[in-house]
């Protein structure tokens, strides 16, 4: 009979046991690669979360596919120490598919989303590290007009486009297609109020103190879904 574990039990240098995870995000590794990665973020039914890649290369069985939103079990993957500048976890570790991992779609554990939105005040106090990503919850109070910049400056950033948004207290910018998504609702929508909610973005430092959120291009998402419990709960 199998044994599952935690994410936070997992410890390198040693056969790892099986996981049951949802896929909380899944996106393509950074442009400029020949043959991109499938990155991905994991949450398990304690909460905890973890990244993932599935790399170029490696197959899986036929009828599997990963989608966001699924749950699987998981055996024989690779753990390694968790590296780069910015990271969209605070786990130390990182998880490695291989030819080797078995993969099983299973029903889903919990209901949670792994929505963990931060708060404006420990934001605006700078009190995040800005290596990690976060979640906010808030209304829009105002969306900028997209700029278009030139190609090397907006590879500084991420790539495309960029509109100013701003919710109560804090200002965030958005590059690429999530500028596009965000304009198009912006300019569509005939709610009085937009309340939405920002999944993975990175906190922007400035001179020594918060600038502003951004994005991760294809990692960070932005949605106006008014079924979501912490949009529920901040209109209320």
């Amino acid at each position: 009979m199998l044994t599952y574990a935690c994410l936070t039990a997992l410890v390198p240098g040693k056969k790892q046991p099986a996981i049951r995870v949802k896929i909380v995000r899944t996106w393509m590794s950074p442009f400029g690669l020949i043959r991109p990665n499938t990155c991905m973020v994991f949450g398990d039914e304690k909460g905890s979360m973890i990244e993932a890649t599935f790399p170029w290369g490696v197959v899986l069985p036929y009828e599997i596919n990963l989608d966001e939103g699924d749950w699987f079990e998981i055996l024989d993957f690779k753990l390694i120490h968790a590296s780069g500048l910015i990271r969209t976890t605070r786990s130390k570790y990182h998880i490695n598919l291989t030819h080797d991992s078995v993969v099983t779609k299973i029903q889903p554990i919990t209901e949670c989303n792994f929505l963990f939105c931060a708060s404006y005040k420990t934001i605006l106090r700078g009190l995040y590290h800005p290596k990690f990503c976060i979640g906010l919850c808030g209304a829009l109070v105002e969306v900028g007009d997209i700029q278009d910049f030139p190609e090397a400056q907006a590879n500084q950033f991420n790539h495309g486009n960029q509109p100013s948004i701003r919710f109560t207290q804090v200002k965030c910018v958005a590059y690429g297609s999530l500028a596009e998504k965000l304009y198009e609702y912006w300019s569509s929508t005939t709610a009085n109020v937009v309340v939405c909610v920002l999944k993975l973005w990175r906190i922007e430092w400035g001179n020594g103190r918060f600038r502003c959120l951004t994005n991760i291009e294809g990692c960070s998402d932005i949605l106006f879904d008014p079924e979501i419990p912490e949009i529920h709960y901040f209109k209320s």
